[in-house]
């Protein structure tokens, strides 16, 4: 009976980490309302798919390759559960391509074992429920790094041909997923002795090409966004870290094991271009943040996410390494409860930003003679997503205006007034939607 339920297990394992990215991300997905970002994004989909790919490539080059993925499905329905179910896609994308990638690297147990722990970290599971192209740049860095690890040991052109058109997709769906070609090159160039280097530097100098041309034309349109991204923050890396991690120490213990291992084992019968590929997959995202930071706005908090692959990638291979079978096993439960944990943790949050009951008081409050400000302004699409038929305005005035604001609460009532300065208007009333969303009443005196 436990050798027929070890075989069914070890058939099982392919589908183990995927399943389980699935299931984390269908959850209860349309419970959250959407928030600014989120609805930013679904509101840069609208339109015809020529129009929305035009526009993203001129105004917005960093998500053109998202934007042009979500555009049919808000074609067909701009419904929570819908504009988020291509990221839950991603996720499960992400899941198997870790699997393929760490069977490559260190053999099918290995392989399982970073897949389920990429589909459990509460900050994958965090893009994969959310509008945004994170997940897809995620998926993205993994299977290009799938298809460069095959190409690699089968040496033939078509795999070559292959992995180029995946890398030279990279930076189409997020400038940071360029992080993972920055990788490639690393382990390509301490592998140049075991590969055919005339079929590996024309595949991997095309995509390193168009990656810097586009990345070129992100960092011009970046260096002027107004979307809420600030200077770059020791804090705010660390919390980036942290989510690439999922906050889990044990994750980061097995990580470190995982990359000895295999550089333990380059020294025998594999290749050192393993120990390159995943170390870069887990620390050039932090790398190619800290270096735009210095120039550019940035959100370290989100952004490096996508090293929970190479973090992933690490882990697994460690946790299969360690040789007592007990202590195997005590490291996978830690690694369980600490996940189990943080999502728990993540799921009782309060919601920061509730824009469908935003929508809600507007409407109950505001009447035909009134107007309705929202600020800051790239907030405009979030009660607009909820409330249609309101139109916001850019200043008030009437007989009573109601000011929507997201932010720091103990600063609403400041930032209305530089729209609704008094004596003309007096605040009546303030009510909360979320931690960081305020709906308020300013009438005439």
């Amino acid at each position: 009976m436990e050798a027929r339920a070890l075989a069914v297990l070890d058939r099982a394992l392919p589908f183990l980490g995927p399943g389980l990215a699935l299931l984390l991300g269908l959850v209860a997905l349309g419970h959250r309302s959407l928030d600014i970002d989120e609805a930013e994004v679904v509101s840069a989909a609208q339109g015809s798919f020529a129009d929305v790919v035009e526009r993203a490539l001129s105004d917005d080059p960093a998500r053109a390759g998202y934007l042009a993925l979500l555009q049919p499905v808000s074609a067909w329905s701009h419904a929570e559960i819908w504009v988020r179910l291509p990221s839950v896609v991603a996720a499960v994308v992400a899941a198997i391509a870790t699997y393929r990638l760490g069977r490559r690297l260190a053999g099918r147990h290995a392989g399982a074992a970073a897949s389920l722990i990429l589909a459990s970290s509460v900050g994958v599971v965090s893009q994969s429920r959310s509008v945004g192209p994170l997940a897809l740049a995620l998926a993205a860095m993994l299977v290009s790094s799938a298809l460069f690890a095959r190409a690699l040991e089968r040496g033939n052109a078509l795999w070559w041909v292959v992995y180029a058109l995946s890398a030279v997709a990279l930076p189409l769906t997020h400038p940071i997923a360029a992080s993972a070609l920055a990788a490639q090159v690393l382990a390509l160039v301490v592998a140049r002795r075991e590969v055919d280097m005339r079929l590996a530097v024309p595949a991997i100098g095309v995509a390193v090409l168009e990656s810097a041309f586009f990345l070129t034309a992100a960092v011009l349109d970046r260096a002027d966004a107004d979307d809420g991204a600030g200077p770059l923050e020791l804090g705010d890396v660390v919390f980036g870290a942290g989510r690439a991690l999922g906050w889990s120490p044990v994750v980061a213990a097995l990580a470190v094991w995982g990359l000895i291992t295999l550089y333990r084992r380059s020294t025998a019968q594999e290749s050192l271009w393993k120990v390159a590929l995943v170390a870069g997959l887990a620390a050039f995202p932090l790398l190619a943040v800290l270096v735009t930071g210095i120039a550019l706005p940035v959100f370290p908090r989100t952004a490096l996410t996508v090293a929970a692959g190479g973090v992933a990638l690490a882990a697994g291979v460690g946790l299969v390494a360690i040789p007592d079978r007990g202590l195997r096993l005590a490291s996978l439960a830690a690694v369980a409860a600490v996940a189990v944990a943080a999502l728990a943790t993540a799921a009782a949050e309060d919601a920061e930003q509730d824009w469908r009951a935003a929508a809600r008081l507007v409407r109950e409050t505001t009447t035909p003679r009134d107007t309705v400000v929202v600020l800051p302004q790239r907030a405009r699409p979030a009660l607009e997503y909820y409330a249609p038929d309101v139109r916001p305005s850019a200043v008030g005035r009437g007989e009573a205006v109601t000011v929507v604001i997201a932010g720091d609460p103990e600063l609403a009532v400041a930032t209305a007034r530089q729209t609704v300065a008094p004596p003309r208007f007096a605040l009546l009333s303030e009510e909360s939607a979320g931690t960081r969303l305020v709906v308020q009443r300013w009438v005439r005196p």
